[in-house]
């Protein structure tokens, strides 16, 4: 549970971060540090996750509010790179 939980703090404070700073003009510590808290995000979903499937001493509405901490951070992740692609041709 601690996982998830870590997952969704990671990964309100990248949203946080980038509403504050935007999307445009960001200076390489501020890009490194976004996607280093967004990837610590998926990394602690992925881990929940697997610990919720895995793990025999989890019960069942444990491991369903696991699952519903890690997933906002793997469904970030397509949202992420569907944006990526799409704005990335209106940069020029």
């Amino acid at each position: 549970m601690r996982l998830g939980a870590a997952s969704v703090v990671c990964l309100t404070a990248a949203i946080l971060m980038l509403a504050v700073r935007g999307p445009a003009d960001w200076s390489k510590w501020f890009g490194v540090t976004w996607y280093a808290v967004f990837g610590a995000a998926v990394v602690f979903a992925m881990a929940a996750a697997t610990r919720a499937v895995v793990a025999p001493d989890v019960a069942a509405r444990r491991r369903l509010t696991i699952a519903a901490l890690a997933l906002p951070a793997m469904l970030a992740v397509p949202i992420l790179i569907w944006a990526i692609l799409t704005l990335a041709p209106l940069a020029d």
